[in-house]
């Protein structure tokens, strides 16, 4: 565990009986807390600094999330706020100074809330592990969230043609004969799958007999930087979605391609477990890719700017078109909440709302 502060004799300690190694783990993050709690009231020396509970934090917090989520917890902490909080002793921190912090994060960063929040989150580890009494952050308040003006992030049905429309252009201009692009997008349009799942896909997950796509997993980025395959974030992400006959085809044409083109490079494949999108070395691309071929589509057409998220809204917002019900939709794009897919009906295309209007006047009839 470390020397005793007093008799500077080392200090050794045995657990067992454990059932599986994550036990195990949780008794050895509470026997170090434990232990330098206890080290500094001995020592007579003040409490942890924030950067040594974070430390403790991060330990315990790995057992217990995707490590997609603590790189993006780590990512908030080291970035944003360690420079505020790392140095300073535990009792040195006061509601006072996080609502100074807080509302200089508002002020400079729209995610100033996650900021607030995974530095609560800290500090209530250290009241669990009995480090500290209270939690300052928690009792600070959380400033306006400030109104940006936002672009429509969803395309019309005429809009999502003519997308699709330059996209083909696209491709036969820049000379290539894959079609990955228009199966991605059209992937992304048609079955308002997230980016993340659509770079999960592999073949054995499509069922091009009965026109079915299983989504199961999605791709993300661990803390070390490293492309991984996980399981989605909630139960209702993992899905079956039909998939239209043009879809289909589109499907079946790029894989033909995609075994021509990689053969070409050396690689095979032909085997079930391939996935869908790869790039030139036949491995999985990182997540920003598909932005900038987005990006360069909307810029060099001049198009309504649009996020690949925007497509996801896209094809919520025309299945309501179509006559879809609340439920339909839910399912279909795999939401655990149904206020989620009630946001994107409130913000459904301009044709729907005059159909809505229309169709109450009708009904009425005076």
């Amino acid at each position: 565990m470390g020397t005793h502060p007093v008799t500077n004799e080392r200090i050794k300690t045995t657990r067992r009986g454990f059932k599986t190694k994550k036990e195990a783990q949780i008794a050895l993050s509470r026997l170090q807390v434990d232990f330098e709690k206890s080290n500094l009231q001995l020592a007579g020396k003040p409490s942890l600094t924030f950067k040594e509970l974070y430390d403790l934090w991060l330990k315990q917090y790995r057992l217990k999330v995707k490590p997609s989520t603590i790189a993006t917890s780590r990512r908030f902490v080291e970035d944003y706020c360690l420079q505020y909080f790392g140095k300073l002793k535990l009792e040195k921190i006061t509601v006072s100074y996080c609502q100074e912090i807080v509302n200089k994060w508002h002020s400079q960063y729209k995610q100033y809330h996650y900021f607030r929040k995974v530095v609560a989150q800290i500090l209530q580890f250290g009241i669990k592990m009995e480090i500290i009494d209270s939690n300052p952050m928690r009792k600070t308040e959380l400033p306006r969230k400030i109104e940006v003006e936002q672009f429509p992030n969803f395309y019309s049905k005429k809009q999502l043609e003519t997308f699709f429309n330059c996209l083909e252009d696209h491709i036969e201009k820049s000379g290539r004969t894959s079609t990955k692009l228009l199966a991605f997008f059209r992937l992304l349009a048609f079955t308002g799958m997230r980016k993340s799942e659509a770079l999960a896909l592999q073949w054995q997950d499509i069922d091009f007999f009965n026109h079915k796509l299983t989504i199961g997993k999605t791709l993300a980025v661990d803390e070390n930087g490293q492309i991984i395959v996980q399981e989605p974030k909630t139960k209702s992400s993992q899905r079956v979605n039909m998939l239209d006959q043009k879809t289909v085809e589109i499907l079946k044409q790029w894989r033909k391609n995609q075994k021509s083109w990689y053969l070409n490079l050396g690689y095979n494949t032909s085997k079930e477990s391939q996935y869908l999108f790869t790039n030139k070395f036949n491995g999985l691309y990182y997540p920003q890719a598909p932005n900038d071929w987005l990006y360069n589509i909307l810029e060099k057409y001049e198009l309504p700017k649009i996020t690949l998220h925007g497509f996801r809204h896209t094809h919520a917002s025309l299945l309501f078109e179509s006559g879809a019900n609340l439920k339909e939709v839910q399912d279909r794009l795999g939401h655990k909440d149904v206020k989620t897919t009630m946001n994107i009906y409130a913000h459904v295309t301009p044709e729907k709302m005059k159909e809505t209007g229309e169709r109450f006047a009708n009904y009425v009839n005076f």
